[in-house]
């Protein structure tokens, strides 16, 4: 779990250090109009299993909305799936931790400004069982459709 926590850090230390070196002024619009492109594209990344370490599956997407209202749907969302367990949520720093039998799932929301915010969803499969990419993009999915909000899979 470490990992996917280093990992889920690391990510949105990145994506914060990139949008604070964005220049003002007319470069401001065209960093508007690519995040526009960016909103609802959901990107996914796959960790293979190394040395005898678990596979992990990460999903992604940036959604016009607040960080907290995010977070809340994602934790309500959660809550009314009776296929899966909330081991532990944290609304301050906007994570959650579930699981569905073996397979756990991480799920970190970031705030850009007060109007777009970033979910990240870390999955791991647990022994014999298979990548959990399939079940990371679902549940991105599910917290777009509560939402309202247009996903879709990126290239």
């Amino acid at each position: 779990m470490r990992k996917i926590f280093g990992s889920m850090t690391l990510l949105s230390v990145a994506t914060g250090l990139v949008l604070a070196a964005m220049p003002s002024g007319p470069a401001e619009a065209q960093w508007v109009f690519v995040a526009r492109k960016a909103l609802g594209r959901i990107q996914q990344m796959t960790e293979g299993q190394q040395n005898g370490r678990p596979s992990y599956d990460f999903a992604t997407v940036i959604l016009d909305a607040p960080a907290d209202k995010v977070f809340s749907t994602a934790l309500e969302t959660a809550r009314k799936n009776p296929s899966v367990r909330i081991l532990m949520h944290d609304a301050g720093a906007r994570r959650l931790q579930i699981a569905e039998g073996d397979r756990t799932a991480t799920l970190n929301v970031v705030s850009f400004n007060d109007d777009v915010s970033q979910l990240m969803i870390a999955g791991h499969a647990g022994p014999g069982e298979g990548s959990t990419s399939s079940l990371v993009v679902q549940a991105v999915m599910r917290v777009c459709k509560e939402m309202n909000k247009h996903c879709e899979l990126g290239n």
